[in-house]
């Protein structure tokens, strides 16, 4: 029978590295899926923030005072993780953002080949095109969302968490999650409306 997080969490502490790895195991799929999510899709950066959140939960294992579980108090580390990735990503587009607009106007064109699907097998082009455009719009439509909101709606739509453990990684109210998700899902059935009308 595996061992609890519990009794885990107190052989990490002690230095017990088959413990902090049993660990890792036990959450790193969902918090890969957490992160890519959070990063807009880029595995590479979702596989860094995942590995940056664990190293950082086990330098602070020590002050982990077992309040909440440790899922949602890893979940917590994992969010914050992602949100500094957002901020320094924020902080060099900035830098950079005139150096690259030079660059794309130097550069020859790539006739947008890599903007359209490659044809599978008995599909249709359209439908696949299609489906590559509502992909493209519903991230655009979630990056739009107020941070908050984002946060709450991808804990709870792509990751599948419940209220109560979003509250705790957001360290909010279980009524402000709530809040958070209602305007969301407006905001989005919104932005979405040409999408999902007959």
């Amino acid at each position: 029978m595996p061992m609890g997080d519990k009794e885990l969490v107190a052989r990490a502490r002690t230095g017990d590295q088959a413990a902090s790895e049993a660990l890792v195991r036990r959450y790193q799929e969902k918090a890969y899926t957490i992160a890519y999510n959070m990063c807009f899709g880029d595995s590479e950066e979702a596989k860094e923030i995942t590995q940056e959140a664990f190293l950082r939960a086990f330098r602070s294992l020590k002050s982990f005072r077992g309040k909440s579980s440790f899922y949602t108090w890893f979940y917590r580390i994992l969010v914050t993780t992602c949100l500094d990735w957002r901020r320094r990503q924020s902080r060099w587009k900035r830098i950079f953002s005139f150096w690259r607009r030079e660059q794309r106007e130097k550069a020859p064109s790539k006739e947008g080949y890599e903007e359209y699907p490659e044809p599978q097998e008995h599909s249709n082009p359209m439908t696949a095109l299609n489906n590559k455009q509502l992909a493209q719009e519903i991230r655009k439509a979630i990056q739009s969302l107020p941070e908050r909101q984002r946060i709450a709606f991808q804990l709870k739509v792509l990751n599948g968490m419940r209220i109560h453990e979003i509250a705790q990684i957001m360290g909010a109210a279980e009524g402000t999650v709530k809040s958070h998700l209602f305007r969301a899902t407006h905001f989005l059935r919104d932005a979405l409306q040409e999408w999902v009308q007959p």
